[in-house]
């Protein structure tokens, strides 16, 4: 409402999952509101699922729970849609028309911008990496993406919560690499994929990449949006009328980025295991896409919802199944270490 934004100014660029991470994580009376401003819209991902750098602002409550309605109802009414749009319109290099040519650009501190391809290719061995530093949040996908990557070929790294605090890249993911700064999980994942596999990233892989990248994440979190039972456990609501309220709240989010997104995705189709019977198709009888060991696009599929299949998210078990890919699941499994530990 209008009247509560002349309050807190910045309330229009909030998305009532980010309070219900607030609230998850905070039982206080009164507490310090996660108010979203324009510059740091967290990358690619329709509804953030961690706390974006922020600008404070005090909101007084009488209990979380009041919160999580108070979220959700504003939210809905004034900036979901909005902070939505601008997230979708941010992905400049998924819009781009065949055939032209990719435009390099730069930032103010010479790093890359969003959908950007890197203005010098990494040319390195994996044997040479160093001081690989990983700006994310745990449960956000294109993060976790990276997260599979170095793990899997053991590359030491460190994280780090939250944007670069002296980049003027004001998303997440950032790496950085032997004095190197790479913005933006695609260009990150399309850049690294070859240092780490010795091998030049191909057509088909590179059009996978894409395919996971702008049609799949996008429908996985839609339908973890519009999933009451999955929301609530990740934030800690037990079975009281909160975790009633986002149940009866959560689809109608859900429905609601869908169509959003459906226009500013025009590739992106519902359910997202349509994307894993593609992939399962594909596999044919390997182990795995790039035959007896995981690759980059086994990787990059693994990595977008492996932090959820950890939570037990019902909406990654419904993926799995829907897709036959457990049993290629469980294979992975056992090749990657663990997305959510250090």
């Amino acid at each position: 409402p209008r009247s509560i934004r002349r309050r807190i100014p910045h309330l229009g660029g909030t998305c009532p999952i980010m309070l219900l991470n607030f609230v998850g994580s905070s039982r206080a009376g009164v507490a310090t509101s996660p108010i979203v401003p324009r510059a740091a819209l967290a990358d690619r991902r329709p509804w953030p699922l961690h706390n974006v750098p922020t600008r404070d602002a005090t909101v007084a409550v009488s209990s979380p729970a009041t919160v999580v309605a108070f979220g959700l109802a504003c939210g809905l009414t004034s900036g979901l849609g909005r902070s939505a749009m601008r997230r979708a319109l941010l992905l400049q290099g998924a819009k781009r028309k065949r055939g032209r040519k990719v435009r390099i650009a730069v930032l103010p501190d010479g790093t890359n911008e969003e959908g950007e391809e890197l203005k010098e290719p990494l040319a390195l061995r994996k044997e040479e990496l160093t001081d690989v530093v990983l700006y994310q949040q745990d449960l956000s996908p294109p993060c976790a993406k990276i997260r599979a990557f170095l793990k899997y070929y053991s590359v030491p790294f460190k994280t780090v919560k939250g944007r670069h605090p002296t980049s003027d890249y004001k998303k997440i993911p950032v790496l950085e690499l032997n004095g190197r700064q790479i913005n933006d999980s695609h260009i990150i994942l399309t850049s690294l994929a070859p240092v780490l596999s010795g091998t030049p990233i191909t057509a088909e892989e590179r059009s996978w990449e894409k395919k996971l990248t702008f049609e799949f994440l996008p429908a996985f979190e839609v339908e973890l949006a519009g999933n009451g039972d999955d929301i609530s456990d990740l934030f800690g609501f037990g079975d009281g009328w909160q975790r009633a309220l986002v149940g009866v709240l959560t689809p109608l989010l859900g429905g609601f980025l869908g169509s959003v997104f459906k226009g500013r995705y025009p590739n992106m189709d519902l359910p997202s295991s349509r994307y894993g019977v593609e992939f399962r198709e594909a596999l044919a009888d390997r182990p795995f896409f790039h035959g007896e060991k995981p690759g980059p696009v086994d990787l990059s599929l693994y990595g977008t919802y492996a932090a959820f299949s950890e939570k037990k998210c019902r909406t990654a078990e419904s993926f799995l199944r829907e897709s036959n890919l457990q049993d290629w699941h469980n294979r992975m499994v056992q090749q990657v270490p663990s997305i959510l530990e250090s």
